[in-house]
């Protein structure tokens, strides 16, 4: 793509999202945020459970090397200051730094650099596959007629099921190929083979792993929206921050999508809360987000410094033998 297209469609982007949020705020009743609260220990609740979901994609990439057969593994808080580093990448608009970094670095930990291309392609293809599923299956089988029709509903649970073809190895090996070609790595083409294992592995783990982090958007909803329930409304917004995710993670010209993940947010909340309520929450999800990633970070560096220092500190020293 030449930075001429590039540029045009980022500047596109920019101006429907612009569009967007000025038609969006254009009738909002601004006084009724004066009722807004927050609830500390339930956003504290939030950022612990997304920090847990942050290392729970360290331990999937791990098992990921592992199936497509890494010799050897740095330990896991070596992995996990690498993966947070590279994790901050996807501020910079286009996935290339979020999986270049993993590549770089890791790389110099002595695993082939064409293996970890290989994994970290797949990790990030599985996020956001695994994330599309379980949302537009938690959203189609929403039993609240009210907030999406029934056709809606049935599209978004057969769009989910026909994307577990893309499960299938020697499809989704096609299409890590045709990725490779677009970023420019026709030297790892050779070694681009995922197998069943590490494909159906790294998807039930990433599901489960969105649900962990669907569930710490619902506690940061509830410390500002309180009339929210878990019985009605859990998975609904699981669903919803889900969904929006992994349509931002899909949308590689911005940064950490924004624009097209927050719209997302903003329509799917709607529904089910006053409109100042979704933009609040909206905009506080994408400021906390921020803030659990710096705290990513932070933990992964203070834990790789850890680690080695406990390395450098000398053992017991053996007494001379006796005589």
């Amino acid at each position: 793509m030449s930075s001429r297209v590039r540029l045009a469609l980022v500047t596109t982007f920019i101006v429907l999202v612009v569009v967007f949020f000025a038609l969006y705020l254009h009738d909002l009743d601004w006084s009724v945020l004066g009722d807004l609260t927050f609830t500390w220990w339930l956003v504290v609740l939030a950022s612990l459970v997304s920090l847990a979901f942050r290392f729970w994609g360290v331990m999937i990439w791990a098992l990921i090397l592992r199936d497509l057969g890494a010799p050897r593994l740095p330990r896991f808080p070596v992995l996990a200051d690498i993966y947070a580093k590279a994790w901050m990448g996807r501020y910079i608009p286009g996935t290339v730094a979020w999986i270049g970094g993993k590549i770089y670095l890791a790389s110099q930990q002595g695993i082939a650099k064409s293996r970890l291309a290989v994994s970290s392609l797949l990790e990030a293809g599985m996020q956001i596959v695994a994330s599309m599923f379980v949302a537009l299956l938690i959203l189609g089988l929403d039993p609240r007629l009210d907030v999406i029709s029934t056709t809606m509903k049935a599209f978004m649970v057969g769009l989910a099921l026909a994307m577990l073809l893309i499960l299938v190895p020697p499809v989704f090996n096609r299409a890590t190929r045709f990725a490779f070609r677009l970023i420019k790595r026709e030297s790892a083409l050779a070694e681009v083979r995922t197998n069943a294992t590490a494909t159906i592995r790294s998807f039930v783990l990433y599901s489960i792993g969105t649900v962990l982090a669907g569930s710490s958007y619902f506690f940061l909803t509830k410390a500002m929206y309180p009339q929210i329930n878990a019985a009605d409304d859990f998975w609904f917004i699981v669903g919803a921050f889900t969904l929006a995710g992994a349509l931002g993670m899909a949308t590689p010209l911005l940064p950490s999508g924004i624009g097209v993940r927050d719209g997302v947010q903003l329509v799917l909340l709607s529904l089910i809360m006053p409109s100042e309520f979704a933009l609040a929450i909206t905009v506080a999800s994408r400021l906390w987000s921020a803030l659990v990633d710096l705290l990513f970070l932070g933990t992964a560096v203070l834990g790789r410094k850890v680690l080695a220092r406990n390395d450098t500190v000398p053992g017991p020293v053996a007494p001379p033998p006796a005589g």
